[in-house]
């Protein structure tokens, strides 16, 4: 007899979110028909399915950058069978981050589309704060060590966590001619090139 998977709540992601980052610095919420963002407190963090949440962590001892990640895009699959969530690093604050999650999470279930590892995304905002106007899906690289506690509560829940790191277009290129987002990858672990580099949003190319 086959069981059907017992979904995550929000509280019990939240708890995990907190265990390998820290304290919220910031939490947002939206109702996913809404672009309203609300700052809320941290015990405002419910299991309501109509809710997106983003969340801000600020720099750790041992993890200098912001993290930001959603809660709540993991309730529905995307039309590839996949539940995800999505984390976004940055070498510093920045409201805009929290505003393009927003689009980003509800993006697959209104274009009737879906997100998948190697996929870049291009922003369509004519003014940005990026250098970098292309984001890369890529495995979480970064919680392989800091949050592996996490990765294991959602591999065995069948969640994804894409990591979204912007890039440079001859990055981008790059992927493109060798059909493998993972050449890039591997070509920055040949060059030693520490993670958190790359969450630099003014960063120089890494070819």
């Amino acid at each position: 007899m086959l069981h059907r998977l017992k979904k995550l709540k929000n509280t019990e992601i939240y708890s995990a979110y907190c265990d390998s980052f820290g304290t919220p610095s910031r939490i947002y919420k939206c109702n996913w028909q809404e672009t309203v963002l609300e700052e809320i407190e941290n015990s405002q963090i419910s299991n309501d399915k109509n809710t997106l949440f983003i969340i801000e962590f600020s720099p750790q001892n041992d993890r200098p950058i912001w993290t930001y990640i959603t809660l709540g895009m993991s309730k529905q699959k995307m039309i590839n069978g996949l539940r995800s969530e999505l984390i976004w690093l940055n070498e510093q604050s920045n409201k805009e981050i929290i505003e393009l999650l927003v689009g980003l999470s509800k993006y697959p279930f209104y274009d009737h589309t879906s997100l998948d590892y190697g996929q870049t995304i291009s922003n369509s905002e004519t003014h940005s704060s990026f250098k970098m106007n292309s984001l890369l899906i890529c495995p979480p690289i970064m919680e392989m060590e800091n949050a592996a506690h996490l990765l294991d509560i959602f591999d065995k829940k069948h969640i994804e966590l894409f990591w979204l790191l912007p890039i440079h277009p001859e990055e981008k290129n790059f992927i493109k001619n060798k059909q493998d987002f993972t050449k890039l990858l591997e070509l920055w672990i040949e060059k030693d090139i520490d993670p958190v580099i790359l969450c630099n949003s003014n960063r120089e190319s890494r070819l």
